[in-house]
């Protein structure tokens, strides 16, 4: 065997083993934080109340076909957690996306801006 190829199967186990290691990892931190949200919804009243509005309201939005059903359910969950954010807050919360008690509806099309992403394409033939 040369030294290439040698070199070459041991760069090959050792990316072999840090995909290994990478994938426990990655298991290893998806428990802990599946682990955590059980813990946290177990202990916070408010919060279990919160995912279970989300929860109804999204099976709700899904047999009725409504999309505002949950974004009426955030905004509950919102209120029912006790936040009521001023309108500065409110402002910025409707910025990003996040309906407050005056939610904008969402823009059209013609509103958009133009996109300039320009896709490569290979030329066939």
């Amino acid at each position: 065997m040369t030294f290439a190829q040698t070199y070459r199967e041991e760069r090959l186990i050792s990316r072999r083993s840090r995909a290994r290691k990478a994938r426990i990892m990655g298991r290893v931190i998806g428990f802990g934080l599946t682990f955590g949200f059980v813990v946290a919804l177990r202990t916070e009243p408010e919060l279990r109340t919160a995912v279970e509005n989300l929860a109804i309201a999204a099976i709700a939005a899904g047999d009725i076909g409504s999309q505002d059903a949950p974004a009426n359910a955030q905004a509950q969950a919102i209120d029912s957690l006790g936040y009521a954010p001023d309108s500065k807050e409110n402002a910025t919360l409707n910025q990003l996306g996040i309906p407050g008690s005056d939610a904008p509806t969402a823009p059209s099309s013609s509103q958009l801006p133009e996109s300039h992403v320009k896709i490569n394409r290979g030329i066939s033939g």
